[in-house]
């Protein structure tokens, strides 16, 4: 018996329920963001140290998910279009980690950020929160209209994240921006971006 098969066998776990599951894996990813733009607000780090294994746990939580729906899709195929899907919440996850790490780090090592840049920072946080909750109201209603609202934030995300981070070399030259803060902030630029890029994969698999 091939493992997919076998796996039918020993459970009785209804598809549907584990696309649920798939949804609460990335609606929780708005929440985390959240405890994030909470360092950069208040510089309190307690929250999102309290959640620090998040991360983690939802990716090892998907991955669990992701081998159902693979032996599911077999037989499903209205299932088929969710079997990469879960590769992209893992990632998803594994960049909110840096993203934490780094917000965190900033914080404790009491970095400062300029105000331009902590702005820029929390505005394409608040930006990921309006991509991930429509990302994950796509795994439960495959809707094009989400999907193109998905695909139009990530390209404004992206072009954002360029031109904050070609502005943040002019601040480094004026001395308005330290090489310490700046160091964090280009790289969660970049992680940023992943994010948004992961959840635009997803629209495209769905859409």
């Amino acid at each position: 018996m091939k493992r997919g098969e076998d796996l039918k066998v020993k459970t009785k776990a209804d598809p549907k329920e584990k696309i649920v599951s798939l949804y609460e894996m990335v609606n929780n990813t708005g929440e985390f963001i959240s405890l994030i733009q909470t360092v950069f607000i208040y510089n309190n780090t307690r929250p999102l140290q309290e959640c620090k294994a998040e991360p983690e746990k939802s990716s090892k939580e998907t991955d669990k998910l992701s081998t159902f729906i693979t032996a599911y899709a077999v037989d499903d195929p209205d299932l088929k279009p969710y079997v990469p899907v879960p590769a992209h919440i893992i990632k998803i996850w594994h960049r909110l980690e840096k993203l934490s790490e780094l917000a965190i780090k900033k914080s404790e090592e009491k970095i400062l950020f300029s105000d331009k840049a902590a702005d820029e920072t929390i505005y394409l946080l608040q930006r990921l929160i309006e991509i991930l909750r429509p990302t994950a109201d796509m795994i439960l209603a495959r809707n094009t209209f989400l999907s193109k609202y998905i695909l139009r934030s990530q390209a404004d995300v992206e072009k954002l994240a360029k031109e904050n981070a070609t502005l943040h070399e002019d601040r480094l030259i004026t001395g308005e921006c330290m090489p310490a803060a700046g160091t964090i902030y280009v790289k969660m630029l970049e992680v940023i971006k992943d994010i948004a890029w992961h959840a635009k994969e997803i629209a495209v698999k769905l859409g």
